[in-house]
């Protein structure tokens, strides 16, 4: 075999070699392709399959907090008056690492009730009226709206104002979000009433837990002064009937002409349940009174 035949064999089998490895290169990136999908698609039906579990268990956990919020209203019961406003429960249960539960409290008797302004018959409460537009005067807010917002609450459709009853709902409020959808009321003005107005309770306000500009709205003889002058009160010795508000001082005669108004003791309150699980947030919201009665709730 002469050195040209030689020449030709080898050089025939470097190409052989060469695509031989080049076939198995691209075997075995295909190959780990496959692979790295593969494993990426475990990681995300695990981290999927994980999430689930751990929103699920958020969610027990969620409802746990609002069975324990409902044991503590049933507790208030027995008691002649309530005083706090907002509240942290404290949650002794341990419900397993990465898992932390939080129950807040508010007393839903310290805001005024928005729908009291109409009667159940569906006639004006003028006290109640009174009230919500000294309660927006207060707040620098054009007290004609409470006339806007008890022609979208009553049941007829004779305007108070000019247009008001236009796009009227002529029923009681649901949610105080709705009033949001009445003209005016934009998103700067009901940020400004949201904190001191409701849609729940019987619509007597408890004297002991109501802030500053609902006791102030109560009634036309009550100053800020006044108002102030009730809440040092309560400070040191709080209402344990709703008749003790005249043993404040400047309040003998116009305590008395909130008794039926106001009260000692909150029946109604929003509870809000926010339990977390690793990463997963859960929260509920409810409305409840101290009898168990659900008037609202909400998961998120």
């Amino acid at each position: 075999m002469n050195k040209s035949s030689i020449f030709n064999i080898q050089y025939l089998l470097s190409n052989e070699r060469g695509s031989a490895l080049i076939i198995t290169l691209l075997l075995v990136s295909i190959l780990v392709g496959l692979v790295v999908d593969f494993v990426y698609e475990v990681y995300i039906d695990s981290s999927s399959l994980s999430n689930w579990a751990n929103a699920q268990r958020a969610s027990l956990v969620a409802r746990s907090g609002q069975v324990l919020s409902s044991r503590y209203l049933r507790e208030i019961r027995k008691y002649s008056y309530t005083d706090v406003r907002e509240a942290l429960l404290p949650v002794t249960m341990d419900f397993g690492p990465d898992t932390a539960l939080v129950v807040k409290v508010e007393d839903e008797n310290s805001r005024f009730n928005i729908n009291s302004i109409i009667r159940q018959n569906g006639l004006t409460n003028e006290d109640a009226l009174s009230s919500l537009k000294k309660l927006l005067e207060y707040l620098n807010i054009n007290s004609d709206m409470a006339l806007v917002i008890a022609d979208w609450i009553d049941p007829d459709s004779e305007p108070r104002l000019s247009g008001s009853e236009d796009v009227a709902k002529n029923t009681f409020l649901w949610s105080v979000d709705e009033l949001k959808l009445i003209e005016g009321m934009d998103q700067g003005t009901f940020d400004k009433i949201r904190p001191y107005i409701t849609v729940y309770g019987d619509g007597r306000i408890n004297i002991n837990t109501a802030d500053l500009p609902v006791l102030v709205s109560l009634h036309k003889d009550i100053t800020e002064t006044l108002a102030k002058r009730i809440i040092a009160y309560r400070k040191d010795t709080p209402f344990e009937e709703p008749s003790y508000i005249q043993r404040v001082s400047g309040m003998e005669a116009t305590g008395m002409l909130l008794i039926g108004r106001i009260e000692s003791r909150s029946s109604c309150f929003r509870i809000i349940s926010t339990a977390k699980v690793e990463e997963i947030t859960r929260v509920i919201e409810s409305v409840m009174d101290t009898s168990g009665n659900i008037y609202f709730w909400r998961e998120g």
